[in-house]
């Protein structure tokens, strides 16, 4: 619209100048030694035009007819061009596909193409990886650290074929690389994580989870959780050295990291009794039964006072379970402590109570106990055994990841290896209680080994 405005403001111009000379012709005179030339105004405007156009116009034709065999140059260049972007851009899709001869055909006409590692090395090597060429994949990747726009991918890259390879140090030092272009990557610092705790390198895993949560790569609750278990670790490690005070000092952070880790309560407990802290410990399982209500706590309480008569453990498990009650762990130990105690009474209130909002085999048998206690009724208690056979099995640590039990908990899934996956379950599979962090399966498949360390 502004180029036609100024062709017609141009043509306007123009078209003024020609009707103001041919309104007023005026006369030349031009003499030149012997030469003479008399003439209009307007013809010596025009010759002057045409003196000047002719001189433009051979030398435009001239221009280009000598210009013409690099404008084919150029275009078929930039035809080359257009074709590789084209094999670029479908060779991308094709590797997006899963199609791994289409992609390594198309990666082969882009970089004879295009000439340029830096456009088409991601899709060679994209391709060369769906092959199963990991060598080449390698090189391709390696090509890709040159450029700084592309040096990241090139890290990834070689990256997850370090983990394919399981070599966890090198898995460990191109993750740390890579979390140096993009340190908000959440993915990146999952990888880190798990590459991490499977290679044993906790007080790293521990500065990795800080960098992480400051750079908003980890959320606040995983990484709650995460130096919770961590500073367990930390405690377990220093205990296995003999280094009692180091050890309390970590099972302490941990628990202040995640009040509801129950596991480390519980440990907390056990080393602040070892240390002659027993009503400290006893608080601790309390209030960790508030937030948690964990089979740990019960054991970790019979743990510490072991030598105390039944009717005082009674009381203690009262006091520590008082926070939450009616929870079926709270009825279940309560009910076994009374039968102890021999409060018959108070043991069949509880054990009911547990029976009726989870009926396990252990709940039973601990019924059947009871009836031979206090009435000797054999009977009785062959019925609820008869029972207890065709119950659901009492709770206990599973992955949540494989589905394979374990006797204990543990940072890493003894069967699978997945992170931080194990829960109190049932046999159902429904978590008894919440002492389980978010699954981190990091990095791995559930089925395939860890990296060696």
């Amino acid at each position: 619209m502004i180029r036609l405005i100024g062709y017609i403001l141009l043509m306007a111009v123009v078209t003024a100048a020609a009707v103001f000379l041919a309104d007023r012709p005026g006369a030349v005179s031009v003499q030149w030694q012997d030469w003479r030339i008399d003439t209009s105004v307007p013809v010596l405007v025009l010759a002057a035009i045409v003196v000047v156009a002719i001189p433009l116009f051979i030398w435009r034709l001239l221009s280009w007819f000598f210009g013409t065999p690099k404008r084919l140059v150029i275009r078929q260049q930039q035809s080359r061009k257009h074709r590789g972007y084209q094999a670029l851009a479908h060779g991308l899709a094709a590797a997006a596909a899963g199609q791994a001869k289409e992609a390594r055909q198309l990666a082969r006409r882009a970089e004879k193409m295009l000439a340029d590692p830096s456009l088409t090395a991601v899709l060679s090597a994209q391709a060369a990886h769906l092959a199963g060429e990991a060598k080449e994949a390698r090189i391709h990747f390696t090509q890709l650290l040159e450029h700084p726009k592309t040096a990241a991918l090139g890290l990834r890259g070689l990256l997850h074929d370090a983990i394919a390879k399981q070599d966890a140090e090198a898995a460990v030092d191109l993750a740390h690389k890579a979390r140096k272009h993009n340190p908000s990557d959440k993915g990146l610092a999952e990888t880190l994580y798990g590459l991490l705790i499977r290679s044993g390198r906790i007080r790293e895993a521990e500065a990795l989870v800080d960098d992480a949560h400051k750079k908003k790569a980890m959320e606040p609750e995983m990484a709650a959780r995460r130096r919770a278990v961590l500073a367990h670790e930390r405690s377990q490690e220093s205990a296995a050295a003999g280094n009692h005070r180091d050890a309390l000092d970590h099972a302490i952070r941990a628990v202040k990291a995640d009040p509801g880790f129950a596991v480390g309560a519980a440990v907390l407990a056990t080393r602040r009794a070892a240390a002659g802290q027993a009503r400290r410990a006893m608080r601790v399982l309390s209030d960790a039964w508030k937030k948690n209500p964990a089979p740990e706590l019960i054991a970790a309480a019979r743990h510490i006072a072991k030598d105390e008569v039944p009717l005082e453990h009674l009381r203690r498990l009262e006091k520590i379970t008082a926070g939450n009650p009616d929870h079926p762990e709270a009825h279940k130990a309560l009910g076994e402590a009374a039968l102890a105690a021999r409060l018959w009474g108070e043991a069949r209130r509880h054990l009911l109570a547990a029976l009726q909002s989870h009926p396990t085999q252990g709940v039973y048998r601990l019924l059947a106990k009871l009836e031979e206690a206090e009435f000797a009724n054999r009977v009785a208690a062959h019925e609820w055994m008869e029972k207890a056979a065709h119950a659901a099995p009492d709770p206990g640590w599973a992955c949540t990841v494989c589905g394979k039990h374990a006797s204990e908990w543990t940072l890493t899934c003894p069967s699978c290896g997945a992170i931080d996956s194990l829960a109190w379950v049932s046999s159902h599979g429904a978590p008894v209680t919440a002492d389980t962090g978010p699954m981190a399966q990091v990095g791995y498949d559930a089925n395939q080994p860890p990296p060696n360390s």
